[in-house]
This record gives C-alpha cells, structure tokens and sequence, in this order.
C-alpha cells in the first residue's frame, strides 16, 4: 500500500535552552535565528516640535534624556544582545529587564519601577505571503519624557502610529509618552480582533461544512482552527491581567487622564477573550455533533447490513437443506418443486419485510 505523507509545520529555531546553567543578568538572545540588520530610529516631538533620525551610534539617545519633548526610540532587531544591552544601560534600565526584552518566550506583563515602566506583549499578524498566525514579542520601556521598543522585525504595528505624529492627527502630539504607550496597546489589540475576525469566518465554514456535509477532513479544519484559538488566549489573557494593572493606576508615570484609555483598551481585551471563548465553546460543540453525525451513520449502516443478512439467514437454510445430494429426498421427483421452493422464499422474505416494517426497524 502506498504510504502518504502528512504535511508538517517547518519548525522554527528556538534557543531557550541556550540560558541553561548561565547566571543571572546573562545577556543571552532567545528565539527566531535573524539576521537582518538591527536599526534605531528616534521620533521626538511635541505639539509643535517633530524630529524624526536614524541614529549610527547609541550614545546619540544621549541626547534626548533631559528634553522636555516626548522621545520615541523604536529598536527594530533585537538578535544583537549587545546593541540592546547598550541601549537600556544608557537609560539605566535593570539587566534583568534586560533579559526579558532579549528572550521572546516572555510571558506578556508589566512590571513597574521607580523610574520606569516595563511591558512585554506579542503582536499576532499574518504575514502577506502566509496563512499561518505568526507572533512576534514587543517590549516597551515607560520614563517620564521617553517611551523605548523593541521588537523583533520591522512589522507594520507602528504604521497607523507613526502617521499620526507625522501629520499631528487627533491629540497624540499634545500627550506625553504614556499616551503614546497607550497607542500601542490599542494598535496590538486591535491586531487581535484582526485575527479573532479571521477564525469567525472559518468556525462559520467548517460550522456549515459539520452540519450539511461533513467529510474525512472536518475534524481536521476543527482542530486548526482550535489551534489557532489556543495561540490567541494564550496571549490574550495574559494581556488582560496586564491592563487590569495599569487600568488601576497605580504608577505616577501614566496621567490621571489618561487611565480612561488603559481601562478602554482592557475592556477590548476582556470583550476579545469572550469571543474566543465562544468559539472555543461552539468547535467542542461541532466537534461532538461530527463524532455523534458519523457514528449514527454508521449504526444506519449496520441496521441495514443486519437487516439484509436476517434475511438471508432463512434462504440460506433452505438453499442448504435442498442442497443436500441424498438418493432418496421426498421431494427429489416432483414436478414443481422448483416453483415452490422459490414461493416459499418469496413468502419467507415478505413476511420478514412486513414484520421488520411494523417494528419500525426501517
């Protein structure tokens, strides 16, 4: 019999073993092998002040630590330990954060400090030349005049953010940094709502596909999907408990004002996490009716199997019985035995017709 091949996921690269035994305040990059290179913009601004550079060296952020203006430093490639490590010691920022900006199996949270605010969460797209939910882990790093990211690759997350402040729309360029952070937050929830809308679309196919003509690969389009909803609240969640402690609002780095945003933007997550749940709730559903669909059909197929061989049980008795080869047989010699062996058969299988009929087998 020919074998057939089950197509699998090209495994990623993934190094978390690689901090195993190290001490503490290692500076040891964990996840995707990249190699593209590793880019530091800045954006500084205020109402009526935009500055916008590609900085060659980190000792230029030196620069901006004791402006007025808000300074968004955006670290696009983290691979490079080194660089990043340069960059947060410019700022003082603890080598254990560090770590946490270095290693992309961070759990999404919020740590806060005297000085600054920590933020660790995954952005969740689906890249342009893929079908596939691809994450990527953004950090942010909260002071008083600036707000620090980094992310993995150049994704387009901060798009929409970036034209805002180049063309002062709505209030950003009259907020300080905490509101930009804000921005973010708001951009990668929304990003979830993106994907949640992606999978509503295929639990309604598969939903259909379940109910009018379910097939081998049903229960296969059920557990992708399931897998992708898995991905989803494994984020999800974590990202609510983070925005619950912003929403309230116990850090001096983000403005009274603004924590009606905070308290938004977690209410987004809170309503996000009930759509997947829903989902999750209704594909168990499917799956069930699926399993409960095919085994009725099999039982049907096994009432008829049955009924049919009940019938031929008879025939076969009596196609056995004058079957036998002895001399002398009573009716051996008789002219319509033929004829009547077939009347009794056809009385046989009308009698067994009419009692299966009133018993309600079929």
């Amino acid at each position: 019999m020919p074998k057939f091949k089950i197509p699998l996921r090209k495994k990623t690269l993934n190094t978390l073993s690689a901090k195993s035994g190290l001490p503490p305040e290692t500076m040891v990059y964990v996840g995707k092998e990249r190699t593209g290179e590793v880019t530091l913009d800045v954006i500084n601004y205020d109402e009526t002040l935009l500055e916008e550079h590609i900085l060659q060296q980190v000792a230029q952020c030196e620069h901006y630590k004791s402006q007025n203006t808000v300074t968004w430093i955006s670290v696009t490639g983290i691979h490079q330990a080194e660089l990043v490590q340069e960059v947060c010691e410019s700022f003082k920022i603890h080598p254990l954060i560090q770590e946490d900006i270095l290693n992309t199996q961070q759990r999404t949270k919020i740590e806060e400090f005297e000085q600054y605010l920590f933020v660790t969460f995954k952005n969740i797209f689906v890249p342009k030349d893929a079908s596939e939910i691809e994450t990527e882990q953004i950090s942010l790093i909260l002071g008083h005049n600036f707000l620090l990211t980094f992310q993995e690759t150049p994704s387009p997350l901060f798009d929409e953010i970036k034209h805002r402040i180049r063309t002062s729309k709505g209030t950003i360029r009259q907020r300080k940094a905490d509101y930009l952070m804000y921005k973010i937050l708001d951009a990668a929830v929304d990003q979830y709502f993106v994907m949640i809308d992606r999978i509503s679309d295929k639990v309604e196919d598969v939903e259909e596909e379940t109910m009018y003509y379910p097939n081998g690969k049903t229960t296969f389009k059920i557990q992708a999907i399931k897998k992708e909803i898995m991905l989803l609240n494994k984020h999800i969640l974590p990202m609510r408990e983070a925005l619950n402690k912003l929403e309230a609002g116990s850090t001096d780095l983000i403005e009274t004002r603004n924590i009606n945003y905070f308290r938004d933007v977690y209410d987004h997550t809170y309503q996000a996490y009930d759509t997947i749940e829903n989902h999750r709730s209704l594909l168990t559903d499917l799956m069930n009716i699926y399993f409960t669909t095919s085994s009725n059909k099999l039982n049907q197929v096994m009432k008829v199997l049955t009924i049919i061989s009940t019938i031929f049980m008879p025939l076969s008795f009596l196609a056995g019985v004058y079957g036998m080869n002895f001399k002398y047989f009573p009716e051996i010699n008789y002219r319509y035995g033929y004829l009547g062996f077939w009347i009794i058969v056809a009385i046989a299988v009308t009698g067994m017709m009419i009692y299966f009929r009133r018993k309600k087998w079929f």
